[in-house]
């Protein structure tokens, strides 16, 4: 083992674990917007299907 591998190989290692961290930062963060905009979609799936839904009071004024 020369002096060169003393210095190359945590460097090396270093290098890896800087890049793990910067893609791992970027996959969490494609993760949670694509989690907040399956929420929005479901929000408003929900809100759609209440309002297409009809009430109670609407049920009794179609036995009039």
């Amino acid at each position: 083992m020369t002096s060169s591998h003393v210095f190359y190989i945590p460097l090396m290692i270093i290098v890896g674990i800087i890049i793990g961290l910067v893609l791992g930062r970027r996959s969490v963060l494609v993760q949670q917007e694509e989690e907040r905009r399956l929420a929005e979609r479901k929000a408003a799936r929900r809100k759609r299907a209440a309002d297409a839904a009809p009430s109670p009071a609407d049920e009794g004024n179609a036995d009039a």
